[in-house]
């Protein structure tokens, strides 16, 4: 091997092999962590960044959601103090990127709008609208900041029309989000509209339905607007097949609502769902706290009180609104009264 003695050397060759073997292949994820160990004691950020990027994915393959977010984590945090160059800029970007899309994956928000600002604020995509503000508005849309998503989405849409109207599959996710928000508001125009940026942004050979992100999106609409039927058979896909590392990001929140519509419907598998669900959205707090709502409505309706608890500490505002309504009383009145706050048309309770 004539890489060896020279830990640098090795460590692009173990880093090399470890891409080489896939998300799934046998040993890559100790290929991954010999490279990373060895770019480290090279002195080799670059090359140890790059590693942990497939690390993270292979993580996410393996439905290691929490493992993922830490792994793309430590990735970002070894390039902070680094400058961004010509060389090292794009290698800024994705990790970023990653580890935005991590942290919204195991439903931590704040983590997650800590990197999307890290994503806008990077010298080469501030005046960039659609690039700098694509994950922070999936972060404000998940949270119930839907004033600041539609005002970035303004800024989205002009940058990418600027630039030319591009193929972006990684920020159609992004469009999916602001056509939501307008959704939940009653504005049907303005939601059909960006649906149209959503197939515009989309790239040929990688539908968006591959990742599931618009799934769960027009079946949280779907959910707030009383029609838990049409939900569920949206949600057709069982969660468990979702196993490539950028639709496993998706799952744990795609599982939540996957259980949530077949209590709402009444199904027969509604109690199976709800078990399947918890072992998949055990590394997302707020997915998890979906599930156990879910749970609630179908048995134990006092459980619904720490689900909203859970929902608050995790900044879940519009979730943790709609369960005030689901809980009724007092509670329902406030959390009618949060959701108009939002900018929320009324939510449909009971669904029908």
């Amino acid at each position: 091997m004539l890489a060896a003695g020279d830990p640098a050397a090795a460590a692009r060759v173990f880093t090399a092999e470890s891409y080489a073997s896939g998300d799934d292949g046998p040993g890559a994820a100790e290929r991954a962590e010999r490279a990373a160990e060895l770019a480290r004691r090279a002195g080799d950020p670059l090359t140890e960044s790059a590693v942990l990027d497939q690390l993270t994915s292979i993580r996410l393959a393996r439905g290691e959601v929490h493992a993922a977010a830490a792994s793309a984590t430590q990735r970002a945090r070894l390039l902070a103090p680094l400058p961004v160059t010509a060389v090292s800029g794009l290698e800024f970007a994705d990790a970023f990127f990653m580890a935005a899309e991590c942290a919204i994956a195991a439903g931590d928000l704040r983590a997650a709008r800590k990197h999307a600002e890290r994503i806008r604020d990077l010298p080469f995509l501030r005046e960039e609208g659609h690039l700098a503000t694509g994950r922070l508005i999936v972060v404000a849309a998940l949270a119930g900041a839907w004033d600041e998503t539609i005002a970035l989405a303004g800024r989205f849409r002009e940058g990418w029309e600027r630039a030319g109207r591009p193929r972006a599959d990684n920020v159609s996710r992004t469009a999916y989000a602001a056509a939501t928000v307008h959704g939940l508001r009653g504005d049907n125009d303005a939601r059909a509209a960006w649906l149209g940026i959503v197939d515009a942004l989309a790239a040929r050979g990688r539908p968006l339905s591959q990742v599931r992100v618009g799934e769960f999106f027009d079946a949280l609409l779907l959910l707030h607007r009383g029609h838990p039927d049409r939900a569920m058979r949206l949600l057709g896909t069982p969660p468990e097949q979702f196993r490539a590392w950028y639709s496993v990001m998706w799952r744990p929140w795609y599982a939540a609502l996957w259980a949530e519509a077949a209590v709402l419907a009444g199904h027969e598998d509604a109690a199976a769902r709800i078990r399947r669900a918890r072992v998949l959205t055990a590394d997302n707090p707020i997915a998890a706290a979906i599930v156990d709502r879910a749970a609630a409505l179908a048995g134990d309706r006092d459980r619904l009180i720490p689900a909203a608890a859970a929902l608050a500490a995790a900044g879940c505002r519009y979730q943790w609104a709609r369960t005030l309504v689901l809980i009724g009383g007092a509670d329902r009145v406030r959390g009618e009264s949060a959701l108009a706050a939002m900018g929320a048309t009324a939510m449909a309770w009971p669904p029908g």
